[in-house]
């Protein structure tokens, strides 16, 4: 075989990047895990019980339409949608496996986890912006993964994990924080047909934000904020024009 310098096959896979951010992710798994895998058989409490389990809205026999439909409005009765993502997932939850809490607590420890993955790749992209990456670049990595270690693994999280039906907040804030960075994503981008992409996804992740509790609402405060800030710069020019 030609051993040349014309012939070099020297192919790295995954990539660095690639390969940092799946340690990242693994590392927040175990973390994760061993922090609240004793959670997983916890009772129900307080507000379960008006929300799911004596909640026929949410008790669906099949995954129809009608059914899934009726599980939209919360808590049977209503004549309005209330934050019909959430008690869609309750839905869900009860068609599978009824009223058994282990596999709540798991659905709610994965909706953490997934938010701990997001806010990673979102603080670590966020310091990789032209108006902070001079400063923060070479320690974007462990500062993002430091950071969400902290912020995961904070007691101030356990009760909106542990505690059932505060899944609306979770996954509230999953939402938002995958808002925040599909934004990033798009404003950065350099191909338009990425950026359309991306700010699609933002939008979409928005809405469910907003379909799982109500304080999802300071969601575009936040992005107004995030991009004067930090993408554009606070100059008198930009105030002006924003």
């Amino acid at each position: 075989m030609n051993k040349g310098k014309d012939f070099d096959l020297d192919i790295k896979w995954p990539p660095k990047k690639w390969r940092a951010s799946l340690f990242a992710a693994a590392l927040l798994f175990v973390i994760l895990l061993v922090s609240y895998a004793n959670s997983f058989n916890c009772s129900w409490h307080f507000d379960d019980y008006i929300n799911i389990v004596e909640n026929p809205g949410v008790q669906i026999k099949a995954l129809s339409w009608e059914e899934i439909g009726r599980s939209l409005y919360g808590i049977a009765g209503s004549a309005r949608w209330q934050r019909p993502v959430s008690y869609f997932t309750f839905a869900v939850n009860y068609y599978f496996d009824g009223l058994n809490v282990f596999w709540y607590h798991v659905v709610n420890f994965f909706i953490h986890y997934v938010t701990s993955v997001f806010l990673f790749l979102f603080i670590y992209n966020t310091l990789k912006l032209p108006i902070l990456e001079g400063r923060y670049e070479k320690n974007a990595y462990s500062i993002a993964l430091l950071g969400t270690l902290f912020w995961a693994i904070n007691p101030v999280q356990v009760m909106a994990v542990t505690y059932i039906v505060q899944r609306m907040a979770s996954m509230a804030a999953m939402f938002y924080i995958m808002a925040m960075y599909f934004y990033l994503k798009g404003r950065s981008g350099d191909e338009t047909w990425k950026r359309v992409v991306f700010f699609m996804l933002a939008a979409f992740s928005a809405l469910l934000s907003f379909g799982s509790k109500e304080n999802a609402a300071m969601l575009p405060v936040s992005l107004f904020l995030f991009d004067l800030f930090l993408i554009q710069g606070v100059t008198i020019e930009n105030i002006r024009k924003n």
